[in-house]
């Protein structure tokens, strides 16, 4: 590699990927050498620690026709206060100029296809999951969503086009390298990720470029701090379990376990992580005594990154917790995916008793959640919470109707899956019409599409059940009598299986009935999640 220094007058620079690199304008600047920019590159990646994960695409062009396909069925409210989809919402916006939507639209290409090969998904094959896993229907679900708040909550903040952009691209990495396993340390991932993925398409010789990579960086690591009081006692409890040696034993306590209070210490700053008291000078980091790194190692946490409102940099990275504030919280997208994350088959610190305690959740993270977010955005965390708790109870009436168990004379009549599915949708709209009156103006017909579609899907999950595992698993009684019976995980608490000493789960500590409600617990949520989807698109 060339070590020479040039200077170029500010003309725009073409990436090997035919990006249109935004550069200042009408302006000399020294570009670095090869050699400085690979230094830089390799500090900001942990010298290219994801680079398996992020490839650039074979076919650039294919790979933004599929991403915005995928746009295309995310329903948001434009300007006009009509329905539309993300892409042209971003497409109209007048701040951001074509070159900055360029590069967000690459790297949600990029994006995309990553969490399609962690699918098994060959990306040039074309043809993404109709449900997908966890990485689909999670995390490219939550993000194509979430970029729309993070634009609301630029504006709000009174970001310039530069920021706008970067806070979006910032918002596409926080969760693009996010898994069963690394939730505590994500961000640190992302910013990683964030890095590799732009030096496919941008200049990194361009010192403006490195500049931005280093903001979106930044904003990616400071994201993690909310909902602060949730984060402090997940960081607690997963230092808890390694200190014990309990594998995945969970408890909601927040003790010393012999420490001299440093495990309780810990939980305080991370709870309160705009408490001058607990940063270091340049208000960017918690400052953690010794005792008390020596302890968050043992989660692989080296430093925990703080957006101090009192930090002019800091605004990018408010732009991106506003914006997830307003997913998670206030949105049924957001609903869907903390049910997601939660119940069987995830971490032993989200196995909640019913799919309605995963749901209760989110409730209870909003207002840990608001005590970070800016005044300024607040107007936009409160804004969809009617709507979103409108959503929830439709959903929840449903799914009552779905899974009563009502028992009408000596023996049920046999349904099928689509029947059970219609009948539980139409008893619901008789007993509280009004919940379910929508005006037409307020679901489009893509909407009415889209419910169909969700419909037609639960009712094949339930005939799947049926034709394989026979009636739906509710606790016995001693006789039949009217009334609903327990299905655990809807109205009953779940039993779960016990781990071993790795945290792996144990099926064969479970009976036969057990295992089934088990597994059929998977169903309720799904249900769950397909259900808030739908609501998605009735404003």
């Amino acid at each position: 590699m060339s070590s020479k220094r040039t200077r170029t007058k500010s003309m725009p620079v073409v990436a090997d990927h035919g990006s249109v690199v935004p550069t200042r304008e009408h302006a000399l600047k020294t570009m670095l050498t090869d050699q400085e920019a690979e230094k830089r590159l390799r500090a900001l990646t942990d010298n290219y620690r994801f680079k398996s994960y992020f490839e650039p695409p074979a076919d650039m062009q294919a790979s933004l026709k599929a991403m915005r396909k995928d746009l295309s069925e995310v329903p948001v409210l434009g300007k006009d206060g009509k329905v539309t989809d993300v892409f042209a919402k971003f497409e109209a916006d007048k701040l951001m100029s074509a070159r900055d939507k360029e590069l967000i639209w690459k790297c949600l290409a990029l994006v995309r296809e990553a969490f399609l090969r962690m699918e098994n998904i060959d990306p040039s094959v074309g043809k993404p999951p109709v449900r997908g896993g966890y990485q689909w229907n999670m995390n490219w679900k939550h993000i194509r969503a979430e970029i729309d708040q993070v634009l609301e909550a630029a504006k709000l903040l009174n970001l310039n086009a530069s920021e706008t952009r970067d806070a979006i691209i910032a918002s596409i990495f926080s969760d693009a390298i996010k898994t069963k396993s690394n939730f505590i340390i994500h961000n640190i991932h992302g910013a990683y990720g964030a890095a590799q993925a732009l030096s496919y398409i941008l200049d990194v010789r361009d010192p403006d470029n490195l500049a931005a990579i280093e903001e979106i960086a930044r904003a990616v690591r400071e994201h993690q701090i909310a909902p602060p009081e949730f984060m402090a006692r997940v960081v607690t409890i997963l230092i808890q379990k390694k200190l014990q040696g309990r594998g995945e034993a969970k408890t909601d306590t927040v003790c010393d376990i012999g420490q001299g209070g440093a495990i309780e210490q810990i939980y305080s700053k991370i709870a309160d992580p705009f408490n001058r008291s607990y940063l270091n000078v340049e208000l960017t980091k918690i400052a953690f005594n010794e005792e008390e790194r020596r302890l968050l190692k043992l989660i692989e946490i080296d430093e925990w990154y703080v957006p101090h409102p009192d930090n002019p940099q800091s605004k990018i990275a408010h732009a991106v917790i506003a914006g997830d504030h307003s997913i998670n919280y206030n949105h049924p997208e957001g609903f869907a995916k903390i049910a997601l994350i939660r119940g069987p088959d995830t971490e032993a610190i989200f196995e909640d008793p019913t799919v309605l305690h995963s749901l209760d959740s989110a409730v209870n993270s909003f207002a840990d959640s608001f005590r970070v977010i800016r005044p300024e955005v607040h107007s936009l965390a409160l804004s969809g919470l009617r709507r979103t708790k409108t959503a929830v109870e439709r959903v929840t009436r449903i799914m009552r109707e779905l899974f009563s168990g009502i028992i009408i004379g000596p023996k049920e009549e046999p349904t099928t899956g689509i029947q059970k599915v219609l009948q539980a949708i139409e008893k619901a709209h008789d007993k509280d019409p009004e919940l379910f009156t929508v005006e037409h103006k307020r679901i489009s017909g893509a909407g009415r599409e889209y419910h169909d579609k969700v419909v037609e899907h639960i009712g094949d999950l339930l005939q799947d059940w049926f034709d394989t595992q026979g009636s739906i698993p509710f606790n016995p009684k001693d006789k039949v009598e009217p009334g609903a019976l327990k299905l655990p995980y809807w109205n009953t608490p779940l039993k779960y299986p016990e781990r071993d000493e790795h945290g792996r789960v144990d099926l064969s500590s479970l009976n036969e009935l057990q295992r089934k409600q088990f597994a059929f617990a998977e169903r309720i949520r799904e249900i769950a999640v397909e259900l808030l989807r739908a609501e998605q698109w009735i404003f």
